[in-house]
């Protein structure tokens, strides 16, 4: 009787255990993008919270505000109770950042990395595999204030989901145009993010109404050329490659994002370079392989999660099984990276070379008849796919460089470049005392803007420059910033008034294009005429250009412009850009 009550015990304990095995397998959210619908805010957060208090290696963390007044999220999956990214650092592990929702139209990432967070946390087909040597953050939403701006009207182009977030913050951001310039809240709570957790390996992920072709999903990979020789050659040899392999087992294909070098992509198609004012540029800059997907929003929205969610697995799982090697890229790259002399501030496509990739695509159709319309418009024949080999022009060249100096200094006036500085984990000393620095300056020779503001900003489109070397004055609490540290590509990118997405360009100096001095037509005779006389050679000067220019000579304005102008009373600082720049080791 007691064997039998025993025995009994033990079918009910395994019996127990087995439900409790089997309910530990379920998933613990309730996704509905098979019904083309995709979560708000609020439940997005609630879906996370979840997750976090139904498994102790998951933390969602609070990670500094955004324009709408609410906090953006961080959720951290490790394999351990273990949060802080210092020790995860320490214990060798790499780092995978996933962002969502910076354009909350565009849902699939958010709907995808739910799932996927659940999936891997509930080890399904054995994921946690992964989180032995990686950890894997996410965002998961990062434009808060447009996804609570919630409408079935914000993405014209696109039937499914239902509803979604608007493109514009809180603030009406496009915030995936920030990451340099930093206007928002959320791109300065991100730049802590990025700067703490320092990942190896960055996602973006996004939906495009580019071309129509075959793929649910295409990729902005990183751009190989822009990265350090180390990085550069991991790239091409072993990442990419690898990824786009590993997608083609499953069952969606992937290619490269059809950035346009003709309507037809049978003509050719060329990789993408991302500036920094670009999550993906911005990432590149510390040294990290960032890159964005691109989900075809004429796809069914399933399929466009789904793929989304099959290149999050992928990438996460090439991101484990090259842990150590992404690590030492990152180290070695950073290290050839200080030994630069010279740092290219722009790029140009090279468009005498190329690879072919298979490509599926579908015909153009020029003469398409619009069915609103009746009209004739440009479009593509879906009855007639094909497959064929095309060009894919991946290579750019460096098109303009800049000698790298040992130090700038930067004005403590400009307190918004100081506080990006400071975000981004640059360091640098302050002068103890006022001092005269004999350094070189940039003159801003030329610039052109845009009729209409770009991103709250009349970005400077051109910049042409002179280099003079000067000695100038400034003053205790100025910053005085080597080069050689960890953080310098960002330190130039930033800096350098011609670089791609400089704070120059970006209106942060715009003050210096106002002369704040001026002439009158009756008050400066005397003082030009004092002058004249005490500069006999210039006056001589002077006086034959009167004698050899009747307009000049009937104009009283021009004269008294030809000696403010080519005097000391011209302002030396009017289109004078403020950073100095020192090089201690040889002449400019």
């Amino acid at each position: 009787m007691k064997n039998s009550i025993k025995t009994t015990k033990i079918i009910l304990f395994i019996l127990l255990f087995s439900v409790t095995l089997f309910a530990q397998k379920q998933p613990l959210l309730q996704l509905r993008y098979k019904q083309n619908y995709t979560p708000t805010y609020n439940e997005v957060i609630e879906m996370y919270e979840l997750l976090d208090s139904h498994y102790t290696n998951a933390q969602l963390i609070k990670q500094g505000q955004t324009d709408v007044g609410k906090p953006l999220h961080l959720f951290v999956i490790n394999n351990e109770e273990e949060f802080n990214p210092a020790q995860i650092k320490a214990a060798g592990k790499s780092i995978l950042l996933i962002n969502n929702g910076i354009h909350p139209g565009e849902s699939c990432g958010i709907d995808a990395s739910l799932e996927f967070a659940d999936d891997l946390l509930r080890n399904k087909n054995g994921l946690q595999e992964i989180l032995k040597n990686t950890v894997i953050i996410i965002i998961p939403a990062y434009n808060i204030g447009g996804l609570l701006n919630r409408s079935a009207f914000n993405r014209a182009n696109q039937t499914t989901p239902y509803e979604t977030g608007f493109r514009g913050n809180a603030a009406n951001y496009d915030l995936n145009r920030d990451f340099v310039k930093c206007d928002s809240e959320n791109a300065k709570s991100f730049t802590k993010i990025f700067q703490e957790w320092d990942p190896d390996v960055f996602l973006d992920t996004h939906t495009t109404n580019g071309s129509i072709h075959q793929y649910s999903v295409t990729l902005l990979p990183p751009q190989p050329n822009v990265f350090p020789p180390v990085m550069e050659n991991f790239l091409r040899s072993k990442m990419l490659p690898g990824l786009y392999e590993k997608m083609a087992e499953g069952d969606y294909e992937l290619t490269p994002y059809v950035s346009w070098m003709y309507r037809d992509p049978k003509m050719g198609i060329k990789m993408t370079h991302e500036s920094p004012r670009y999550s993906s540029g911005y990432a590149r800059l510390f040294h990290s392989y960032g890159m964005m997907t691109e989900n075809h929003v004429y796809k069914n929205y399933p399929d466009r999660v789904k793929s989304c969610y099959q290149f999050i697995t992928t990438l996460t799982e090439f991101t484990s099984n090259n842990s150590a090697e992404i690590i030492s890229s990152r180290k070695k790259g950073i290290s050839e990276s200080l030994l630069q002399k010279n740092y290219p501030i722009t790029y140009r496509l090279d468009s005498t070379q190329f690879s072919e990739i298979t490509f599926k695509g579908y015909e153009i159709d020029e003469q398409q008849i619009s069915p609103l319309s009746g009209l004739k418009r440009f479009g593509y024949d879906q009855t007639k796919p094909y497959t064929q080999k095309v060009r894919f022009y991946d290579t750019y060249l460096q098109d303009e460089t800049v000698k790298v100096p040992d130090f700038y200094i930067v004005p403590q006036a400009y307190k918004k470049v100081v506080e990006l500085l400071n975000l981004n984990n640059i360091i640098y000393q302050t002068l103890q005392k006022d001092t005269l620095i004999k350094v070189y300056v940039d003159y801003i020779e030329d610039f052109s803007n845009p009729p209409n503001p770009y991103n709250g900003h009349f970005f400077h489109e051109t910049v042409t420059t002179r280099t003079e070397l000067q000695t100038i004055q400034f003053y205790a609490g100025d910053l005085m910033v080597s080069t050689n540290q960890k953080n310098r590509n960002y330190l130039i990118e930033c800096l350098e008034p011609k670089a791609e997405d400089s704070f120059f360009r970006w209106n942060f100096f715009d003050n210096i294009l106002d002369r704040r001095e001026y002439f009158s037509s009756y008050g400066f005779d005397e003082n030009a005429i004092k002058y004249l006389n005490d500069h006999p050679e210039f006056k001589q000067q002077f006086l034959a250009k009167v004698k050899s220019d009747t307009t000049f000579a009937g104009d009283h304005i021009a004269q008294l412009s030809y000696i403010y102008y080519n005097s000391e009373w011209a302002e030396k600082s009017y289109k004078r850009y403020p950073i100095g720049k020192i090089f201690t080791r040889n002449e400019f």
